[in-house]
């Protein structure tokens, strides 16, 4: 049994934190009241993927319907995602034709029991992450000079926490420039963002599930807080992980820099 400890925070002109101890499978239920589901990741992260699965193995067993969104699939290669799960095409070809290698990267072991449990129960998977092409025109020409599909009309601007965030974030790379690293953040919570809103319009009846970096969803902003934006409150639970403790929250407002709940473990 894992054991989490429980944060139950208030934001009232400041943050008020009381602790219970509580397991995963309180979490888990929890999580049931959800309409998204945010799955923070250590992209190497062997435990990170194993939890992963655990929570979409659970929500699948409680009945519900589930859609996966993947940051780690470009939006222009879904065609290939749906051929993979209704087994028109097999793994090495569905990898070889999203150019996951070129584009992601890590090791695609760390996502294959997700994607195999996905196909084997007929789970849609949709890619979530926007074209690298279009990350090197918003480098080069700034955000506000780049109109794409890909992102909504209006671009929602980062709340100044968040700000703090990314900069510590920034201070691990060398020499980089904060405007282009800001407008590189900007492009991939708006565009992800606007990815889920457009799934949850067209899925009214689904659970969706994201697997997407931690940095994303740190505290519930980055993505979650844009889903609020874009379509209103709608019940979103945050699961990620950070070195080597895992921290959850539920909310139906991120935009307004509050949560409900939130917890941290130490990863079995």
């Amino acid at each position: 049994m894992v054991v989490l400890l429980l944060i139950v925070s208030v934001a009232l002109g400041g943050e008020l934190v009381f602790f219970k101890r509580t397991h995963l499978e309180e979490i888990l239920q929890d999580m049931e009241r959800a309409r998204v589901i945010y799955l923070g990741e250590i992209h190497d992260s062997e435990e990170a993927h194993r939890l992963q699965l655990k929570v979409i193995r659970h929500m699948v067993s409680r009945g519900h319907r589930v859609i996966l969104a993947m940051e780690m699939f470009q939006q222009q290669f879904q065609e290939h995602l749906d051929d993979y799960v209704e087994g028109i095409i097999d793994e090495e070809e569905m990898i070889r034709l999203t150019e996951y290698q070129e584009r992601w990267r890590f090791d695609p072991e760390l996502y294959a029991p997700i994607w195999r449990f996905a196909r084997e129960r007929g789970i849609r998977i949709f890619a979530l992450n926007i074209p690298s092409e279009l990350l090197r025109e918003i480098r080069e020409r700034g955000i506000e000079n780049v109109k794409s599909g890909y992102l909504p009309p209006k671009i929602i601007l980062t709340t100044e926490r968040y700000e703090e965030f990314l900069r510590e974030a920034m201070e691990k790379h060398k020499n980089v420039d904060e405007k282009k690293f800001f407008d590189v953040q900007l492009a991939w919570d708006n565009g992800m963002a606007y990815r889920i809103a457009k799934i949850m319009a067209a899925h009214p009846d689904h659970k969706i599930i994201v697997l997407v970096g931690s940095g994303h969803v740190w505290r519930g902003y980055g993505i979650p807080e844009r889903v609020n934006y874009m379509v209103g409150e709608v019940p979103q639970a945050v699961l990620y992980m950070d070195k080597d403790e895992v921290y959850f929250l539920f909310s139906k407002d991120f935009s307004r820099e509050t949560s409900s709940a939130s917890s941290m473990m130490d990863p079995n």
